[in-house]
């Protein structure tokens, strides 16, 4: 685990298939508990995954991130058009 140098926290509705994919690119999985989450209707747990990437996957995933908030800006852009 020397060469971990990203980590994520993944505990929302669709946190087990997204560590899932997280693993089948080569990350780590480092930890898997419970968060406790407050909200209006109370107080309950989630399943808490923790994975962490080398520095190879840590750029990879910036790549994407960046290339998803480009397409977002664009199909932002094409909304806002008018004909």
């Amino acid at each position: 685990m020397k060469d971990i140098v990203f980590t994520l926290e993944l505990y929302d509705y669709s946190a087990n298939s997204r560590a899932n994919e997280y693993l089948q690119k080569g990350w780590q999985l480092l930890h898997v508990g419970s968060k406790l989450i407050n909200s209006d209707d109370g107080a309950y747990h989630d399943t808490v995954y923790v994975v962490g990437a080398n520095q190879q996957q840590y750029e990879e995933y910036e790549s994407e991130l960046s290339e998803d908030s480009n397409l977002e800006s664009v199909i932002k852009n094409l909304e806002n058009e008018t004909y």
